[in-house]
Parts: C-alpha cells; structure tokens; sequence
C-alpha cells in the first residue's frame, strides 16, 4: 500500500460538532443593568461601550470544539459612527420638514444601500474570530444591488409566492461571499424546500390568524361588554359590531407577525443545512420553528410584564436555543485554517444597520 496517497475522508471521519452557550441570565443581567445605567447617565454615548461589553460576553461565552468566538470592535469607533449615522438622519429629516421635495433623497439612500450592506457585513466579519482566526465578508455591489432590492421588490409584487426565490438569492449571496481566514464558505440553498418552508408557513398563517382572531374577539368583546354602563345601547351595540373588524385586523397583525418568525426560521434551517465552508465542512440547524415562535413571543409577554427587567433573560434564552440548534459536521480538524488581511469594512454602515434594527446574517 501506498502510504502518501491520499485518503478521502468517509463519512465515518466527520466529526458532529455543536455550538454552546455557556453565560447565564443573572451574569448577563449584571452586565445589562450596568449598561443601562451609565447609558442614561451619559445620555447615549455609553451605548457604544454597552454594545461591545453584549457582543463580547455573548461570543466569548459561545463555544464549538473547545473553543468560544471572540468580538474586536473598539468602542470609539463605534461610537463615532453611530455619531455620524444618527447625524446624518436627523440632517435628512430637518430636510424632509423644511421640504417635501428632499424627501426624494430616498432614492439615494437606496443605490447606496448594497454598499452600505457589504461594508456593514464586512466589518461585523473582521470583527468576529475563532481560534484566532477572523472572518472575512467580500460582497459585490450589484450583487448585492440584485439579491437584496430587486429580488424583495419581485417578491412583493407577487404577492409572496417568488418570496423563497428572493431568500435563495439574499442567503447565497452572504454565504458565498462570508470567509473564514483563507477558507471561503459556500452556500446552495434548494429552492424545492424553500417553496416546501413556504407551504408550512401558509398553513401556519391560516392557524394562526384563526387563533389570534378568537382572542381578539374575546377580548373585545370582554372589554365592551365591561364599559356597558358608560354607554348607551346604540352606542354600545356599534362597539360590538366593530369587535369583529377590530379583532380580525389585529389577528392579521398578529398572524402575520407570526409567520415572519416561522418562515425565517425554516429558512435558516434550510440556508445553514446548505453551506459549506472549506468545501468539505457543513454547517447544521434544526431550528424548531413552532418552538422558536413560543421562545419569541413568550420572551415579548415576560419582557413587558416584567417592565422591560427580564429582558436579559430574555436575550440569553433565545441565544441559547439557536446556539444549541446549531451544528458543524467537521470533516478534519478544525485548527489548520490560515487568517488573512481583508477589507475591514465600515464601522458607520455597520452602525447605520444597528440603529435601523436592520439584521443580515447567515
């Protein structure tokens, strides 16, 4: 036998890797609480340091193979582009009430925002490492231009049924151009099962609307029925007559809320499924999506009783879950990967997503 011929790696060689988190509510409510306070204190400028204490406890405490990921950014930076961003807002909408006509400065916001996405994913990349080893985002313009403006217009204007087309294109897009040191991943997402992720979430609208119906009825109904004695009989006989207008157009909301979360879900579940990275390493996710609606909408309930207090709770759980719904089926060792410089993007662009609440990632 020849001993320097290579040796393919069966599947017996692949090693089922899982992501963990290891941080607790009560540590990172200290951490929260804290940020919080000097955050008010300061008027806002602490949130830039508020965002790297968060970013830095949530990676450092988040392991695969022996190992927790690690967060770079520098608060000053972060700082200084959340300054500019938020300048650059108000200027526009000082603009817009001084005039209508600047409101047409939209349309730049829009040819600026592929690159103000590649350079968002770029920095958030070169921020994040594993073993010492930084990611890398090198997105095109019109790429980006094609899979995240026109592909949701196409989708909206038909009315949702190319929606999975348009989440291929926005998923392969970030996993072919997302690297990883020298290695670059690689991401094919089926079209066959994201259109079957579409069917499961018309289903689940039809349930939803239909549940978040009935309790808006009976909580309509409850309410007028309670406010009776304020009101005369033909004042209250058009309050009941609204309830089920009222309760249908808040079971829409609702649902439709709803099934956002349930197809994202499938989605990532698909996406992740069909990556790569190195050619030879596969990414998991078995994400539940019933389940992952439930970890949402309960952390929403707790979070607003609790008056906003359990929301560290809140964000652990949900990271948590998606942690531990998350996996590598690595096909060698994990330590032979090379960094390299790249393009370490622009901390306002990324900023700029932040404040919007805008979330790309794969």
């Amino acid at each position: 036998m020849n001993t320097n011929e290579a040796v393919p790696l069966g599947r017996a060689a692949r090693r089922e890797l899982s992501f963990s988190f290891t941080g607790s509510a009560t540590e990172y409510f200290g951490i929260w609480i804290v940020n919080l306070l000097l955050s008010l204190i300061t008027l806002g400028i602490y949130t830039a340091w508020a965002k790297v204490r968060r970013q830095r406890y949530f990676y450092g405490n988040t392991w695969l193979d022996g190992h927790n990921f690690e967060y770079h950014a520098r608060p000053v930076k972060i700082l200084i582009g959340r300054i500019i961003v938020l300048g650059l807002l108000v200027l526009y909408n000082l603009l817009v009430l001084i005039s209508p006509f600047f409101s047409l400065l939209l349309i730049f916001y829009i040819l600026a925002f592929p690159w103000i996405l590649n350079k968002s994913m770029a920095f958030n990349a070169r921020m994040t490492s594993y073993r010492n080893v930084r990611l890398n985002f090198r997105g095109s313009y019109w790429g980006a231009f094609f899979s995240f403006i026109v592909m949701p217009i196409v989708a909206l204007v038909s009315l949702g049924i190319l929606a999975p087309l348009a989440s291929r294109y926005a998923y392969n897009y970030i996993g072919r151009h997302l690297g990883y040191g020298t290695a670059r991943f690689e991401t094919r997402a089926p079209l066959k099962a994201l259109y079957g992720n579409l069917g499961a979430t018309i289903i689940f609208v039809i349930l939803a609307a239909v549940v978040c119906g009935a309790i808006g009825l009976a909580l309509s109904t409850g309410i007028g029925s309670f406010s009776y004695g304020d009101m005369g009989d033909e004042e209250f006989a058009r309050l009941l007559a609204s309830g089920p207008l009222v309760a249908g157009l808040l079971g829409a909301y609702m649902a439709l809320a709803l099934s956002y979360i349930f197809y994202a879900a499938g989605v990532r579940n698909i996406a992740y499924n069909s990556t790569t990275l190195d050619a030879k390493h596969r990414m998991t996710s078995n994400v539940g999506r019933l389940r992952y609606v439930w970890i949402l909408v309960s952390n929403l309930i707790v979070t607003i009783l609790t008056v906003g207090l359990m929301r560290p709770w809140a964000a652990v759980r949900s990271w948590r879950y998606l942690a531990a719904s998350t996996g590598l089926l690595a096909a060698g060792p994990l330590d032979d990967f090379v960094d390299e410089a790249a393009p370490e993007g622009n901390v306002g662009a990324a900023e700029f997503f932040d404040i919007e609440g805008i979330d790309f990632g794969l």
